[in-house]
């Protein structure tokens, strides 16, 4: 893959496009454990106020302030999962708008160069008009001019 980027790209891109890629696309697990650290002090808060207000009613302990906690808690653990996923899904988008893009722009470029075949038929059908004008400037019987030739050449 690196040697098709190389190509299309240059190298210093090409690199930076094989690493965006093999990093993980901009998915970074460090960053998101840090967020989900960052968010406990909030968590923690929420889950003292609830039990603040179940023990307002004399049910601090009870199976109510139980309930309650046990939902909340459910909520923010969702709440994470879905953060973590929606990151997750933006770095898969990532990965594959580069990986389209690559593979479009990369595409052109072979579709814009000329194949070994390419290659081969120019030079026989450079070879067929040389041919092609020498003979027919020697086939009237009196051997024409080089000028008679380049101009059949160009005709």
């Amino acid at each position: 893959m690196f040697d098709s980027l190389k190509k299309t790209y240059g190298d210093g891109t090409a690199h930076a496009i094989l690493d965006f890629l093999t990093s993980g696309a901009g998915f970074n697990q460090e960053a998101i454990n840090n967020l989900f650290a960052a968010m406990q002090p909030q968590i923690e808060r929420g889950t003292e106020s609830l039990e603040n207000q179940f023990s307002l009613t004399g049910n601090r302990f009870g199976s109510g302030a139980e309930i309650g906690t046990a939902d909340y808690l459910s909520q923010v653990n969702l709440n994470e999962g879905q953060l973590e996923t929606q990151m997750y899904e933006q770095a898969i988008n990532n990965y594959m708008s580069v990986l389209m893009g690559t593979a479009g722009a990369n595409a052109g470029r072979i579709a814009n160069t000329p194949s070994t075949l390419d290659n081969v038929l120019s030079g026989l059908n450079l070879g067929g008009s040389v041919a092609g004008a020498a003979s027919a400037a020697g086939v009237g019987g009196t051997a024409g001019s080089i000028l008679d030739v380049i101009a059949g050449l160009s005709a």
